[in-house]
């Protein structure tokens, strides 16, 4: 399986045609987005095969240059491949600025005073 960033030129469109729909289902998921986000890999696969299994496999089958009804695969090569995506970090970076932005920040630890260096 060739990773993301090795194809090119119209091969590139080509498989952006084929990934673009599953993958902003897959990361319009706010969990799956969240998991990603946090670098926390295998419950994000998890999450993703869980809740996702059309669409994780319809990028799987794209990446393999198969038709979507043709691909198959095991217990012991789904997750593997699926690693192997989110592992592929120009795919990674697609994932992630699909992700729905929270509209709320959180911070932690106490407010601080005045950083500017200006004195009241």
């Amino acid at each position: 399986m060739k990773k993301i960033s090795e194809y090119r030129d119209a091969e590139a469109l080509d498989m952006l045609a084929e990934i673009i729909e599953p993958a902003i289902v897959i990361m319009g998921d706010k969990n799956v987005a969240d998991l990603i986000m946090a670098n926390k890999l295998i419950p994000a696969i998890k999450e993703m095969i869980k809740a996702h299994k059309t669409e994780v496999m319809q990028i799987l089958a794209a990446m393999e240059g198969v038709p979507f009804e043709e691909f198959h695969c095991n217990v012991f090569t789904l997750p593997m491949r699926v690693l192997e995506l989110l592992n592929d970090k120009a795919l990674l970076s697609f994932f992630t600025s699909q992700a729905p932005e929270t509209s709320q920040r959180t911070f932690s630890g106490p407010v601080t005073g005045d950083t500017t260096g200006n004195e009241a």
